[in-house]
């Protein structure tokens, strides 16, 4: 009789921590969503000059290369990174003009498939030009960057 309760609680505990291992699979989906970084490609083009920027852009982050090849100036080439702010593009700019390394701030307004310029006050802080006020930007039609097809 002992040998026949002792194997019955043998095998109750041994039933019971089996179903207590058993993992659950979580069907629901997930929250978590991969977000996906795109490539978009702007120029200007307008008599001897030229900017273009080659940028990758993943939810507001931003980082790329952008030259100005302006006639009659030193060309200046580099890679920016930076954040979407409401339709807005800040972003430093680390670029090689006249042999020296510089950093300055950019601004460019996203619209219609485009990228405008914004010009503004600056300042040097901490070895670079930054605008002295982002809410005071002027952003003219002047050189617009129109979106063209990656290459």
């Amino acid at each position: 009789m002992k040998k026949k309760i002792l194997v019955m609680v043998v095998f109750c505990s041994l039933f019971f921590s089996c179903k207590k291992a058993e993992t659950k699979v979580d069907n629901t989906p997930s929250t978590q969503v991969q977000e996906v970084a795109t490539k978009e490609c702007y120029e200007y083009v307008q008599g001897k000059d030229t900017i273009q920027a080659n940028l990758l852009v993943q939810s507001q982050t931003v980082s790329g290369d952008l030259i100005y090849k302006i006639f009659e100036k030193d060309k200046n080439s580099g890679t920016i990174t930076g954040k979407i702010v409401g339709d807005t593009l800040i972003a430093d700019y680390a670029f090689m003009s006249e042999g020296k390394k510089s950093i300055r701030e950019v601004a460019f307004l996203r619209k219609n498939k485009s990228l405008i310029e914004g010009y503004g006050e600056s300042e040097e802080k901490e070895g670079k030009m930054i605008f002295k006020d982002k809410k005071k930007l002027n952003f003219t039609a002047n050189m617009v960057l129109n979106e063209i097809p990656c290459k």
